[in-house]
């Protein structure tokens, strides 16, 4: 069998956001190739899995890790309980969400909504933010002001697709010494399975706390 899995630890300092394959599958137990990233990862972590074409989330723990022939992780992952995913609040999270952006004015932000190519300089920040279904909150090295307008790719997970959205800076906040500011963004425009990924995520979060 080849079932696309995402794995979610938040057992370290960062949560853990991790692409992988079911090779096998036995009733609660489940063998998974990783990637690379999986290297974060060790024996008796809790984990939380979302399953291709299964609803609701995993809660697991890490029986078995070791290099695979292939390159990447062999893991072997043993259920502990499924949780539905209509039964959680949605709260601000922290997680790696890799985006770009850029101020705009309100005509680039429609262009950039209707698919149309928008230049310009755009920035990459810290992808390790706080964020929520409503909006994200992340290190900022660029003059931005509270109400301007941005243009932001998003992508959930390092192999997810790419969505463009749009957010107001609606407050800023003195940052660490490698940042000129941490910015509050709330999303003006946020495609439908921008919105599903992300409240999917805040529930593998939550999965993985309990």
């Amino acid at each position: 069998m080849s079932v696309a899995v995402r794995i979610l630890s938040a057992t370290g300092d960062r949560p853990l956001l991790i692409d992988g394959v079911i090779t096998d599958r036995d009733n609660d137990q489940f063998d998974v190739h990783c990637s690379s990233g999986a290297d974060g990862l060790t024996m008796g972590d809790k984990v939380v899995l979302t399953i291709e074409g299964e609803s609701g989330n995993l809660r697991c723990i890490i029986a078995s890790k070791a290099d695979a022939t292939e390159g990447g992780f062999a893991l072997s992952v043993v259920s502990q309980a499924r949780h539905a995913a209509d039964k959680r609040d949605f709260p601000r999270l922290h997680a790696g969400l890799p985006i770009r952006y850029r101020p705009a004015s309100d005509t680039e932000a429609s262009q950039w909504v209707a698919g149309e190519p928008v230049g310009g300089e755009w920035l990459e920040p810290d992808p390790y933010m706080n964020f929520s279904v409503g909006g994200l909150r992340f290190e900022c090295n660029s003059e931005v002001a509270s109400g301007d307008l941005l243009i932001i790719e998003l992508r959930v997970g390092d192999s997810g697709p790419l969505w463009r959205t749009t957010g107001r800076v609606i407050r800023i906040f003195a940052a660490s010494e490698d940042a000129k500011c941490s910015v509050a963004v709330s999303f003006e425009h946020l495609p439908t399975d921008a919105l599903n990924a992300l409240s999917e995520l805040t529930l593998q979060i939550q999965e993985s706390l309990l």
